[in-house]
């Protein structure tokens, strides 16, 4: 039989790669002769016009030197164009292709699974493999899609946003400088861009220029666009006059959410600062154009985030781009439409109500275009339908809405359109001299349908591509760009929401920080939390709670907006999971949605390691579900329905990675794996769960989900061993109450319990009847035990560290108030990787305080059983998953959570049991204990696990290796050490 020599595979692969991409159908070249210098024959070439070369290297299997082929490659550079190649694809065929019939090779080529890897690097830096063991298994359009990606130089991305952040922080500095005695230059600015006049403004104002330069060079050969240095006169600086002319032909074009704010930042500069201006600014756009980047990766989102200072209170915090794909290609993955179909992809909608920099929008708008190229079509001809009916995005700040349309427009940048579907939303006060008339951007479409009724004289513009902005307003009701967001219209929503919550909680000075953005003051916020809690009355068993935060408000009007069987994709707090404040949002998805999944980050360390977002330092998760279709809403069980949980070690550094990860996470969920694989690499674990199963988003060892599943319902499962040890479990509540809050102990209040910021002082009435103090004496009347301090909570019995000082007028109450003094506390805030202690005795009755609440048990006799119990091994696990992992190394539980803390059941002890446990008691009273993550290696821990397990329990002792196996896995969890160096394996461990 003939067989087929690589020379015929790569042709054939090349012809199929060719359909994938439009664009490839003059660039991707097979056994081209002479095409790098220096000789030799790649196999084939992938020219990305707009992006960086790529080469594949081929052989079939087993193909013993196809990488070093590969790594042969790198820093090659490209005759003709003199592109340097800085990432190959090394690829496994199968050996079956081999012998297909030579007039079916290209039917086969195009059915196959391959076998790859990326290398990148080039003649002066060390070659990466990624992945860095194994091979990557695809199909050709995941090859295809991986070769898109691999175009993206990682290196000349950072490279431009350092060069662009350089040239608008330095653009900025000398507007400001040479504008200093003309406060009505700037003042006219910030007036463009509604903000206030100042540094961060003349920023923004900086950006959108430097932006609107590198638009024009993009669009420079096409409509017959000047280059910026034709508009220069012989050689001489850029003059703002011939800049401006240039912009109003292409505003005649297209282009005008680019254009126009530009344009109108540009005009109040005085003619010889602009120039100045303008000639560091096209020095920036130039470069980056010859790197050739713009047009792949919002560079100027990244930079314009980095530039804001207002972000704490807008809490506008960036969407990493690499979570922005990982988000996108799993959600839009969802999306139920035949993509070689035009209509069926242009009839899609998909929305982020908090565009921002339209990082999360533009990601979802290239995982559509990539899966319609790979279905054969072009994508280019359907930006204009995609630009004026399927992508729909709304921010309240002029500069964000002007780069989420660059970005938009930026997949085909010359290619026009007419309106778009991103609106600048009104926010504040609009009218000065209507006291009542405020708006709340997006949020205020949680009450209404859509269209020109609800916007009547609120302002909202809606972008145009040609012919300006249109007010929405009652004169515009004939237009065909009227805002129309109908409940239950949008097949995708995706979003990174504000996390600020309208409380004091954040910033002491400022009232209400979530509406303290764009200089709303203190009456103003009130009003526009009045409002918001207006609106949340009017929503149908809301997710919304004001303890949550802005977030949980956007969850209902993502679910308002979301069609059935449409797909809701969210960066959300990780506090989701497990938070009080977020059980009504929790409901709702549980209720209303189905296939849902959650990624989180299992890192420990730095804040920002486990968020998705830039400089959030607080733990995020990505949030994908399908709204389940009407017939689906009742009758069904949860259980039915689980969640799948996705536990990262990392997030993906590079476009290319976070597409391959997202095809990862959808081939272990599809294969029912617990362990998400890129090659040989472990990228993360996958556990099911229901929407009470948060933790599963943190963790590293599913045997630790499996053990504490196990404890809830009465058995001992532990790694490597088969069968199972019945113990009793209960929850606390059943075994007595909490005790009281710190509040009750020593708050004050005001008599209505809330007052309007702005209205005249009331007088403080008393809740709590004591004043803390430090211990007065050595044997106090009414001792406290009420803070945190780790070096003196090393034992089982903790001294009090306060006293309570009766306060004037307050003996009654304060009496009743000792009824609940006990010995039996727990701990709130427990810093696993500092803090030994679950749960202490103390000495005598002693009130609880803020970080260690004193429990009322029924039986003061089960006291010592539980204290005993929630310091072994097993104990702290149940108080980890119990809790809520907020920050690594820490878990918390709120006063109204204790209760549910599962714990060993003292009624099934036996008389002797209880003698027995008194009898450990008192031998590791005084034994120090390590803190909790140093389990692993507390010989006292380990003791005590033995005491109370086999001693008290009777459990036998072949239980011991295995739960030491388990101990090493629990400390080794991220969100128990935190980073810390004395997790197992560690040089300080």
């Amino acid at each position: 039989m003939a067989t087929n020599n690589e020379r015929s595979f790569n042709e054939a692969l090349a012809r199929v790669l060719r359909t994938k991409n439009p664009r490839w159908r003059s660039q991707l070249t097979a056994e081209q002769h002479r095409a790098v210098k220096g000789g030799g024959m790649p196999d084939l070439i992938v020219r990305n016009p707009r992006g960086a070369p790529v080469i594949v290297e081929t052989e079939y299997a087993p193909a013993r030197t196809v990488e070093q082929d590969a790594a042969g490659r790198l820093g090659r550079t490209l005759t003709g164009s003199g592109a340097v190649v800085e990432q190959c694809v090394a690829l496994r065929a199968p050996d079956s292709l081999r012998r297909a019939p030579q007039a079916e090779l290209d039917e086969h080529a195009a059915q196959a699974t391959y076998e790859y890897c990326v290398l990148s690097g080039d003649s002066a830096t060390k070659c990466v493999r990624w992945p860095s063991r194994g091979w990557l298994t695809g199909d050709v359009d995941d090859l295809a899609s991986l070769l898109e990606n691999a175009s993206i130089s990682e290196r000349l991305v950072a490279f431009s946003l350092d060069l662009l952040e350089r040239g608008i922080e330095e653009a900025a500095a000398r507007l400001r400088e040479a504008t200093a005695d003309r406060p009505a230059v700037n003042a006219d600015i910030a007036e463009v861009l509604c903000q206030e006049d100042g540094e961060q403004t003349s920023r923004m104002a900086m950006a959108i220029v430097a932006n609107a330069l590198t638009f024009q060079t993009m669009l420079a050969g096409a409509y017959d666009v000047r280059t910026l240095d034709a508009l220069r006169t012989a050689g001489g600086p850029l003059p703002k006059a011939a800049v401006v002319r240039e912009w109003d032909r292409i505003l005649d074009i297209n282009y005008w959410p680019i254009f126009h704010v530009a344009r109108e930042v540009l005009l109040p500069i005085p003619d010889g600062v602009a120039s100045s201006l303008l000639d560091r600014l096209a020095v920036v756009s130039s470069g980056l154009d010859a790197h050739g980047v713009t047009q792949s990766h919002d560079i100027y989102g990244r930079t314009f985030q980095r530039l804001i200072s207002d972000r704490k209170f807008l809490a506008t915090f960036y969407t990493l781009p690499t979570s922005a794909a990982l988000l996108a290609e799993l959600a839009v993955g969802l999306l139920d439409v035949d993509w070689s179909d035009a209509n069926a992809v242009t009839a899609l909608r998909a929305c982020d109500f908090a565009c921002g920099t339209g990082t999360l929008i533009t990601a979802a708008y290239h995982a559509i275009l990539a899966r319609h190229r790979r279905s054969g079509g072009d994508d280019a001809a359907i930006h204009r339908g995609m630009m004026e009916h399927a992508l729909v995005a709304a921010d309240i700040m002029p500069a964000a809405t002007h780069l989420t349309t660059s970005m938009l427009s930026s997949a085909h940048p010359t290619k026009p359109f007419e309106q778009t579907q991103v609106h600048l939303l009104p926010y504040g006060r609009q009218d000065r001299e209507a006291s009542a008339d405020f708006a709340l951007g997006a949020l205020d479409l949680i009450r209404k349908q859509h269209g020109t009724g609800l916007f009547e004289n609120t302002g909202i513009e809606v972008h145009r591509g040609k012919g300006g902005r249109r007010s929405v307003t009652g004169e515009g009701k004939g237009w065909s760009d009227t805002f129309l967001l109908e409940h239950g219209s949008m097949d995708l929503v995706i979003m990174n929401p504000p996390f600020t919550r309208p409380t004091n909680h954040e910033v002491t000075t400022v009232p209400v920080p979530s509406f303290a953005g764009l200089g709303n003051d203190a009456d103003e916020q009130a009003a526009m939390s009045r409002l918001l809690r207006a609106i949340r009355q009017k929503v149908e068993e809301p997710a919304g709670h004001g303890n949550a935060g802005l977030a949980s408000n956007f969850l209902d009007l993502a679910d308002a907006k979301v069609k059935p069987g449409g797909i809701l994709a969210m960066v959300m707090p990780l506090i989701l999971l497990q938070g009080k404040a977020w059980a009504a949002s929790r409901n709702l998805l549980e209720s209303r949605y189905e296939r849902a999944m959650v990624l989180g980050l299992a890192t420990g360390g730095r804040d920002d390691a486990k968020s998705f977002s830039a400089d959030t330092g607080m733990g995020e998760v990505l949030v994908i579900a399908r709204r389940k279709r009407p017939a689906t809403f009742e009758g069904l069980d949860p259980a039915d329905c689980p969640v799948s949980f996705v536990a990262l070690r990392k997030r993906p550094a590079s476009t290319t990675e976070a597409v391959g990860l997202a095809a990862a996470i959808r081939a272990a969920e599809q294969g029912g794996r617990s362990r998400v694989m890129l090659g040989e690499d472990l990228w993360g674990v996958r556990v099911s769960g229901t929407w009470d199963d948060g933790s599963c988003a943190s963790i590293v060892h599913p045997e630790v989900v499996e053990t504490v599943r196990a404890l809830h319902g009465g058995s001992l499962r532990l790694p490597q061993e088969g069968g199972t040890h019945a113990i009793p479990i209960t929850t606390l509540r059943v075994l007595g109450a909490r005790g009281l809050i710190h509040r009750d102990i020593n708050g004050v209040e005001r008599p209505s319990g809330k007052r309007e910021w702005g209205a005249e002082e009331t007088t403080a009435t008393i809740r709590g009847p004591f004043d803390i103090v430090s211990v007065q004496s050595p044997e106090p009347t009414f001792p406290v035990l009420w803070g945190h301090s780790a070096d003196r909570e090393r034992f089982l019995v903790v001294e009090p560290d306060s006293e309570g000082r009766v306060r004037e007028g307050a003996a009654d109450k304060a009496t009743n108030v000792w009824r609940t003094a006990r010995r039996l506390h727990f701990s709130l805030d427990f810093r696993l990787n500092s803090q030994s202690l679950a749960a202490c005795l103390t000495r005598m009755s002693t009130l609880g305080g803020r970080a260690w609440p004193n429990f009322l048990m029924t039986e003061l006799s089960h006291e010592t059983v539980t204290v005993l119990w929630a310091n072994t091994t097993l104990g702290l696990l149940l108080f980890w998953w119990d809790g809520s992992v907020q920050q690594a190394g820490r878990a918390c539980l709120t006063l109204s959570r204790l209760p549910r803390l599962h714990v060993l059941d003292p009624r099934t002890l036996t008389a002797v049991q209880f003698s027995r446990a008194r009898e450990i008691f008192e031998e590791f009273r005084n034994r120090s204990l390590l803190p909790a993550n140093e389990a692993w290696r507390d010989t006292t821990r380990q003791a005590l696990d033995t005491a109370v397990l086999v001693d008290l329990l009777g459990l036998p002792a072949s239980i011991l290796e295995p739960l030491a196996v388990l101990r090493r896995q629990w400390c080794a969890e991220p969100s128990v050490h935190g980073g810390k160096s004395t997790r197992p394996g560690q040089a300080g461990g």
